[in-house]
């Protein structure tokens, strides 16, 4: 395993660097090592694997995220670094799917294949503030164990209260309310329409059929991709449930695109 650190972050690069890279991205709010535990046991005696840890996310890092576009230009940077220029398959949950998306648009590593999963790709505009700090406190509270309220619970798709048992595990350890308002923020700041290039990866777009809101991103995300993306869903589940609950669905996935 190698570790490279950087002022606000960490790439975890795990495995043979020569092997076919996967490139495996968190959430907000999340933990890089809880969220792809079952992917780094499958993979990392075959694959490269880099998962990089997200600013404000590590158990000694109180940094902020900047923009997802700094973001992506910061991991795109670290990997070109290390003689990294060209991703087989890559993987991101919520703010990590609008990560790699973003790194694909700047077009500095090379991404064959990629796997959107209930990203958000369009600003909220002059609610970014509001929403940032309303998912801040959600998530505080899914720490302390409490349910997500309306309309929280209705748009992530845990209308049956399952949002404690599913996301709770994949939260980072005593992350701070502002280091989530920041990463809100950012989420919510983020606009793929204002994109000057196009994806040139194979794209899939996921989500889990209890979404409200995920399902929205396909028409967005068509828009920027120079071949038809594929649809797939993962039946019964919430946001980011599937990585949580359902693991080898994610990964079986993965395998397909290898």
């Amino acid at each position: 395993m190698k570790n490279t650190k950087k002022a606000l972050y960490n790439v975890h690069i795990l495995g043979d660097k020569n092997a076919p890279k996967i490139l495996l991205v968190h959430g907000a709010g999340f933990y890089w090592e809880t969220c792809f535990e079952p992917f780094i046991k499958e993979f990392k005696d075959k694959y490269c694997l880099i998962i990089p840890e997200l600013a404000g996310h590590g158990k000694d890092d109180q940094g902020y995220m900047k923009s997802i576009s700094d973001t992506a230009q910061l991991i795109s940077n670290e990997l070109l670094e290390v003689d990294i220029n060209h991703i087989d398959v890559a993987y991101g949950i919520s703010l990590g799917a609008s990560i790699v998306c973003e790194i694909g648009l700047q077009k500095k590593i090379k991404i064959d294949k990629m796997i959107l999963d209930s990203g958000q790709y369009v600003s909220m505009g002059e609610m970014t503030e509001q929403y940032s700090n309303f998912m801040a406190d959600a998530f505080i509270a899914l720490e302390q164990g409490n349910h997500f309220g309306s309309p929280v619970k209705e748009s992530m798709g845990y209308e049956n209260n399952e949002d404690v048992r599913a996301l709770k595990p994949l939260l980072g350890e005593d992350i701070s309310r502002e280091t989530l308002v920041n990463t809100f923020r950012v989420v919510y700041d983020y606009d793929v329409r204002q994109a000057t290039e196009k994806l040139d990866s194979s794209v899939i777009i996921m989500y889990g059929t209890n979404e409200i809101y995920a399902p929205q991103s396909t028409p967005i995300i068509t828009s920027i991709c120079i071949n038809s993306p594929i649809g797939v869903t993962i039946a019964d589940c919430g946001h980011a449930q599937a990585l949580s609950e359902k693991p080898e669905e994610i990964i079986n996935i993965v395998k397909n695109c290898l």
